[in-house]
């Protein structure tokens, strides 16, 4: 209803709308802690997630070799020093075994085999435990049980890739001993390592991946933009950079490759894509199983 006063027209104020109205400084606050958590706490949980498949991995090594009577005690591996590099991510960890004498002895067999032992068994090992993991359902109805797992899936499909093929060509590390052990070329070790490494590769961006952004981050785009660019970085970064020095040109040219993979794993995986939408949103929408 419009009033007249005085000669003057009062037009009613518009109303507003409540819904559309900037939300209070202090929800933008609370939603800004509660992002800023959960990238802190996806960190804290690659950083357990590395190490958890980096010792079985490195043990598997150790045991192998003493099992085949190259080693006297299996328990001892290699810490590295005190560098913050290897205080954070155990950058110089390894088997402790001296591969030279077991060479010269003419039992090249042994040394593929504990070369093999690492990725093979250890991570091998590991990354069908956590597949296992990911498929009982109070693993991915517990977001903190859920991240651990998918992390740690992560790290050990990260073990195959930094050597297959990254460093499938170099003469030394796991791939060096496997393939110089055998007298196996190394196009040969690319094909027969290279196919299970795909396989493994395929099923984490294209399975567990979305599985991760639905019951990780259903409602936040911040949290699934996060998953899929931190997923990315450490397996074509840090893992694609095995290869970058200590192992040949081959492999410095693979661990190139590797970078420049990030940004188009970044855009195919992104996940408002249309095929990872898809998968993300039917897993989020599809009815739980028992």
């Amino acid at each position: 209803m419009v009033a007249q006063t005085a000669g003057r027209v009062l037009m009613p104020e518009p109303s507003v709308d409540v819904s559309q109205a900037a939300p209070p400084m202090q929800s933008v606050l609370s939603r800004a802690a509660s992002e800023g958590g959960f990238a802190l706490a996806s960190l804290a949980a690659m950083l357990l997630a590395h190490c958890a498949a980096l010792f079985p991995h490195e043990y598997a090594h150790s045991f192998m070799a003493y099992a085949l009577g190259y080693k006297s005690n299996p328990c001892i591996i290699h810490l590295g020093g005190t560098s913050l590099a290897n205080l954070v991510l155990l950058t110089e960890a390894n088997e402790h075994v001296d591969y030279a004498p077991i060479f010269a002895a003419g039992a090249g067999w042994a040394v593929a085999l504990i070369g093999f032992a690492g990725p093979g068994i250890g991570n091998g090992a590991m990354y069908i435990l956590s597949l296992l993991l990911l498929r009982m359902r109070r693993v991915r109805e517990s977001t903190a049980l859920l991240m651990l797992v998918f992390w740690f899936n992560l790290m050990n499909a990260g073990n195959f890739y930094d050597y297959v093929p990254i460093r499938t060509f170099a003469r030394n590390g796991d791939m060096g001993h496997i393939t110089e052990g055998l007298g196996m070329p190394e196009w040969l070790g690319l094909i027969v390592f290279g196919i299970p490494t795909a396989v493994a590769l395929w099923w984490l961006f294209g399975h567990t991946l979305p599985l991760a952004l639905a019951r990780l981050a259903p409602h936040s785009a911040f949290r699934r933009g996060l998953i899929v660019t931190l997923s990315v970085l450490v397996v074509f970064g840090f893992f694609g950079l095995a290869g970058w020095r200590g192992y040949g040109a081959s492999s410095h040219a693979l661990s190139l490759a590797s970078l420049a993979l990030i940004p188009v794993m970044l855009v195919a995986c992104w996940p408002e894509r249309r095929w990872m939408l898809r998968r993300w949103q039917g897993v989020r929408d599809a009815p739980a199983k028992r």
